[in-house]
């Protein structure tokens, strides 16, 4: 068995009418599973719950209008699930040809809207006791209706994508 974990945070990105942003999700534990199927294939398996304060851009008041967004007192987690991924599908393992790129099928559900959102995996590399990856997501916020902020009537207001990364290093788990 592998397990993943996310090093150091998980990074997103996005635009607005005046300026670019990133933020950060903060004291997040990534800790992906990697199963075997019944059918003897590999497969991935990882639930995160996020509390929309612990996604910061490190701007005061663009963070409070973003937790606003996400209704945080009627939907105190943001929710990521993996399940049954093939790792063959995500071009995962420690053998894999450098620059091969795969997908990782994810569901995420923000403000009670659940999604499927397909991951792009990317620049895998071994590493001492497993592997590293970069995970990249594009995620839509009107697919999840959220009404991102806006100022002077709407003149300044976010864009719809933001795009999440993570860099994931996979290694064995030396307790089993």
């Amino acid at each position: 068995p592998f397990s993943a974990r996310s090093s150091p945070n998980i990074v997103f990105e996005g635009d607005s009418t005046l300026h670019a942003f990133t933020g950060d999700i903060t004291n997040l534990a990534v800790v992906v599973f990697c199963d075997t199927n019944s059918t003897g294939a590999a497969v991935l398996n990882t639930r995160l719950e996020i509390a929309p304060k612990q996604l910061t851009t490190h701007h005061e008041k663009r963070d409070k209008n973003m937790y606003v967004m996400f209704k945080p007192d009627k939907f105190p987690k943001l929710i990521a699930v993996v399940t049954n991924a093939p790792l063959a599908l995500a071009k995962l393992n420690p053998t894999a040809a450098a620059g091969t790129d795969g997908t990782l099928p994810m569901q995420l559900t923000f403000c009670g809207i659940t999604k499927e959102v397909s991951a792009k995996t990317m620049n895998q590399k071994p590493h001492t006791d497993g592997w590293e990856f970069d995970l990249q997501a594009d995620i839509s916020l009107k697919v999840f209706k959220l009404e991102p902020p806006s100022v002077l009537f709407g003149a300044i207001s976010v864009d719809d994508k933001v795009v999440v990364k993570a860099h994931v290093l996979v290694k064995k788990d030396a307790s089993k």
